[in-house]
C-alpha cells in the first residue's frame, strides 16, 4: 500500500441527530459512519426521504481519513452559495473525524437569517451534533496472505489471536492458503514472528 497512513483515526461509534432552532427556523443535523462516498451519498438520500417537505436538506461528508482532502463533499441544496454547506464541512474537517456525513435538514421559521447568520446557524448544527456524538479508534488494516502445511495450524491461530488479527479466508487444499487482516502497523513484526516460528516455512505476502 506504499505511502499510506497507518495511523488510527477516529470514526463515529453511532449514527444520531440533534436539533437546534435559530429564529423560529428548525435545524435538525443528523450524522452518521459512512465510509467511503457511495455511502455517504446513501445516507444524504435516506434523510432526504425522511424530510421531503423540509425547506433545504444541506449535506457535507469527510469518506475518508479526516485529513483526507480528496473524498470529500457538500451541497448547499438551494441555500445561497457558501452559506451552508461549505461551513458545514469546515466544522467536520475541524472535527478529527473520518467517515462521517452529516445531513442538516432546515425547516424555515419565517425570519431570514442573512448569509453570515446562516453559515453561522448550519455551521452551529453541526457544532451541536458533534458534541454529544460518541467516537472510536479506527485501526488501519491490511490483508496479508500466506501458505502454511497443517503442522503449523495452531501456531498461526494462535499467532492471529495474540496480534487481534482476523482469518478472513482459509482455502484447504495440499497446503493451507490464508488471507488474514491485520493492524498494518503489526505486519512487520507478526511476519518476522510467524517465519522464525515456523522455521522459515511460512512466508508473509503483503497486497
Amino acid at each position: 500500500m506504499g505511502q499510506m497512513n497507518k495511523t488510527p483515526y477516529l470514526v463515529l461509534s453511532a449514527p444520531l441527530m440533534v436539533q437546534t432552532e435559530v429564529k423560529r427556523s428548525k435545524f435538525l443535523a443528523y450524522i452518521a459512519p459512512t465510509s467511503g462516498v457511495a455511502a455517504a451519498k446513501a445516507f444524504v438520500n435516506e434523510i432526504k426521504a425522511l424530510h421531503p417537505d423540509a425547506s433545504h436538506n444541506c449535506s457535507a461528508y469527510v469518506a475518508n481519513r479526516p485529513e483526507n482532502s480528496i473524498e470529500i463533499g457538500f451541497s448547499d441544496d438551494g441555500e445561497p452559495s457558501g452559506c451552508a454547506g461549505r461551513p458545514m464541512l469546515n466544522v467536520l474537517q475541524g472535527s478529527g473525524i473520518g467517515e462521517i456525513t452529516v445531513v442538516v435538514t432546515r425547516y424555515f421559521g419565517g425570519t431570514k437569517l442573512g448569509t453570515g447568520g446562516m453559515a453561522r446557524a448550519y455551521g452551529g448544527a453541526v457544532t451541536a451534533v458533534l458534541a454529544q456524538a460518541q467516537t472510536e479508534l479506527k485501526a488501519v488494516t491490511e490483508i496479508v496472505s500466506f501458505k502454511s502445511s497443517y503442522q503449523w495450524t495452531n501456531l498461526v491461530e494462535l499467532l492471529v489471536a495474540q496480534y487481534k488479527a482476523v482469518i478472513k479466508t482459509a482455502d484447504y487444499g495440499e497446503l493451507i492458503d490464508y488471507q488474514v487482516e491485520i493492524d498494518a502497523r503489526r505486519i512487520t513484526e507478526f511476519n518476522r514472528e510467524i517465519f522464525e516460528r515456523s522455521n522459515g516455512q511460512i512466508e508473509v505476502i503483503t497486497d
